[in-house]
């Protein structure tokens, strides 16, 4: 892990912001928590890559729904994201395949604008900025049949991402259902060597549970 003094000082802030934000909602109920998990495809590009492919990218977190006015809320959020990208060079059994996984723990902070309601559903866009702090950095190599698996060095401990989307809420007697779609942009280079251009991109779709 990199900068280990600046991911102590984050997650020290968001368990103090989550904790009085749960103490808010027990007494005033104005902002309700939850749960989402998915999954969906990511892929790293700059003019530092070369033929990177799509591959299977995973989601799991939760989140505080935080009410500002009847059709629009702010959403904060704590995910581990699994990212990367594919490089294969071959013929049917590729021969050489290169598997870049990231894992980042990702804080978004989501804009919420609701419409159309009808009777139990709702939908909604979203939008915001996201950091992430680097947990784990690894390239998964396999070359005629053998597999080895190296750490990667050259990667920054943060990163910044804008991310967009839309989603569905089906309310139910204990609270309520959602599923949306959202798209991750890396706005800065996660690369530490200078003059070099690596972002991250990823497309996800994610079901939750809003209490």
């Amino acid at each position: 892990m990199r900068d280990p003094g600046l991911k102590i000082k984050m997650l020290a802030f968001l368990l103090i912001f989550f904790s009085g934000s749960l103490v808010l909602w027990s007494h005033f109920r104005m902002i309700s928590p939850g749960l989402k998990v998915g999954g969906g495809v990511s892929n790293i590009f700059g003019s530092d890559t070369f033929d990177q492919r799509w591959q299977g990218s995973a989601t799991a977190g939760v989140f505080l729904d935080v009410f500002l006015a009847r059709r629009f809320h702010l959403q904060p959020e704590i995910l581990w994201v699994q990212k990367g990208s594919l490089y294969e060079v071959g013929q049917g059994q590729p021969l050489y395949r290169e598997r870049l996984f990231l894992d980042y723990l990702e804080i978004p902070v989501l804009f919420k604008a609701h419409f159309l309601d009808y009777h139990r559903f709702r939908f909604y866009t979203f939008a915001g900025p996201a950091a992430a702090i680097n947990l784990r950095a690894q390239l998964k190599v396999t070359f005629d049949g053998l597999e080895e698996s190296v750490g990667v060095e050259n990667l920054r401990g943060t990163d910044l991402l804008l991310c967009a989307g839309m989603g569905a809420e089906f309310k139910i007697k204990s609270g309520s259902l959602l599923i949306e779609l959202r798209l991750e942009e890396g706005l800065k280079s996660i690369s530490t060597e200078i003059q070099s251009e690596i972002k991250n991109r990823a497309i996800v779709c994610l079901a939750g549970y809003k209490f």
